[in-house]
């Protein structure tokens, strides 16, 4: 048994009827010259014989799979094909519609990226982060859309760099030609563009497109409809909370512990969910909550909650990471006010004393994440999120907390790529500070080394954050092939 994608035709005024039909009329006459011998690949909207038609159930290819519950703010998905060379729009209408689809380039080299500079385009579930328009049409076109890789999933995998957009051009281009970013022809992103919805749309992009069976595409919709977010939002994850913002604000450096108060959000706050969706491509996996909480004072926030989810399928799923994906800052603050609120007012009666013993173990395993974080950040080249995990009177390598930040500026202008690996991690704790040592792995372009860092660690506004840092050279090992772990 074969399954397709169907075609959906919606209703239209007499008004619009008029200008969709002038736009069909652009488009054919667009479709006629990029048919020509000169273009390798033909735009085409919503064909009748889309060769998704010809993909069986068990051809081989990545299955995307995709499943709504409830009322979700839209109900689209961006799918490339990077096999075809094709950037298709789907929408779920019942059955899920092909609506628009054309040609694309990736990455001169075939696999999913996993560093800075590989010449591939990454494979996975991704989200729009920022938007860039400009009067001038350059070779990156006249709009381009930045992409979230790497996503929690790829971070925990090791991959790294960053750059990955939907561009356009206005100049011919052939397939698997670009340094690893997705490009289409101007007039093309420009219809596709104002479809794509940044808490609610995601691009999914695989090497070759196939249909999920059956039994996988009930398992996640069953998954869907009995879910509980709660209980989900208190599983232990790989990675801790995150804040994404819709309008990118500078003041990066609060996200984290903005989200880490989000925890202490309970009775206090109603939480009301309106729709749910699910995405799954290969063993990544995202849920997404379209929310609206409601604190003191009848205030209200629409927020949308995503779950980045690892497994093949629903029975094995493990938390990655939870992110809140509010409008701005400004609503990010107030939402972590009401969890401040709600802590203060509670005044619960005081628990049972834990012995050392018992929260050592914890905060142990607290820091290890946040280890984990910072050397992300830090490889990444995210300076704001970088300096977040430094207290603001550290002391380093004889510099403050501002002349840190400003050397590493520099470096991360000057290297184009950075690797660091912690060996041999031990941690200490004592009540609200900690030791930790590791034997560091650093290299970059031009430089690499061994060495022994020791960091001072102490515990504030619920964070651990680091105090002070030292780092003692080491002999290096003898050159040759090394295999990364």
């Amino acid at each position: 048994m074969v399954q397709s994608l169907i075609i959906v035709t919606e209703a239209r005024s007499t008004k619009g009827a008029a200008v969709f039909g002038l736009r069909l009329f652009l488009f054919f006459l667009t479709l006629l010259v990029l048919c020509s011998p000169s273009f390798s690949a033909q735009a085409t909207q919503a064909p009748e014989a889309s060769p998704l038609r010809l993909i069986p159930l068990d051809s081989v290819g990545q299955p995307v799979v995709w499943c709504y519950h409830g009322q979700v703010p839209d109900t689209r998905l961006v799918v490339v094909d990077k096999s075809r060379q094709r950037l298709m729009v789907l929408r779920y209408l019942g059955k899920l519609a092909l609506e628009f689809e054309y040609p694309c380039a990736s990455g001169e080299k075939q696999g999913p990226k996993n560093s800075a500079l590989d010449e591939k385009t990454p494979e996975g579930i991704y989200f729009v982060t920022k938007r860039f328009k400009d009067n001038k049409i350059t070779v990156f076109g006249d709009r381009a859309l930045h992409l979230n890789y790497p996503n929690p999933q790829d971070k925990v995998q090791g991959r790294n760099g960053d750059g990955i957009y939907i561009h356009g051009t206005n100049r011919d281009y052939k397939p698997r030609s670009s340094n690893g970013c997705l490009v289409m022809a101007n007039h093309d992103l420009a219809l596709v563009e104002p479809l794509v919805n940044e808490q609610f749309t995601p691009v999914i992009v695989v090497e070759r497109l196939a249909l999920p069976s059956p039994a996988l595409q009930a398992a996640a919709c069953e998954y869907l409809r009995t879910v509980n977010l709660d209980s989900l939002s208190q599983t232990s994850a790989h990675q801790p909370n995150g804040l994404e913002l819709l309008r990118p604000t500078t003041a990066k450096r609060e996200l984290s512990g903005l989200a880490a108060k989000f925890e202490q959000l309970g009775s206090g706050v109603k939480v009301q969910n309106k729709g749910l969706a699910l995405f799954g491509s290969g063993s990544q996996w995202v849920l997404l909550a379209a929310q609206e909480m409601e604190g003191p004072g009848n205030k209200k926030v629409l927020l949308t909650r995503r779950f980045y989810l690892s497994g093949q399928e629903p029975a094995v799923f493990k938390l990655v990471q939870s992110q809140w994906v509010l409008p701005d800052l400004a609503h990010a603050r107030l939402l972590a006010s009401w969890a401040t609120q709600k802590t203060a007012a509670l005044t619960p009666a005081a628990p049972k004393p834990i012995s050392k013993k018992a929260a050592v173990p914890d905060q142990v395993e607290t820091i290890k994440q946040m280890l984990a974080a910072w050397t992300s950040a830090w490889q990444n080249k995210q300076l704001d999120q970088y300096m977040g995990f430094y207290a603001r009177d550290f002391r380093g390598s004889g510099k403050n907390r501002r002349q840190w930040q400003k050397h590493k500026s520099y470096l991360n202008r000057t290297y184009k790529k950075i690797t660091v690996r912690l060996e041999d991690v031990k941690i200490r704790v004592s009540g609200k500070r900690a030791q930790v040592s590791f034997v560091q792995h650093y290299s970059s372009d031009w430089h690499s080394d061994l060495g022994l860092k020791h960091l001072q660690l102490v515990f504030r506004d619920g964070r651990w954050l680091i105090r002070s840092e030292t780092w003692r050279k080491m002999l290096s090992p003898r050159p040759g092939p090394r295999r990364d772990s």
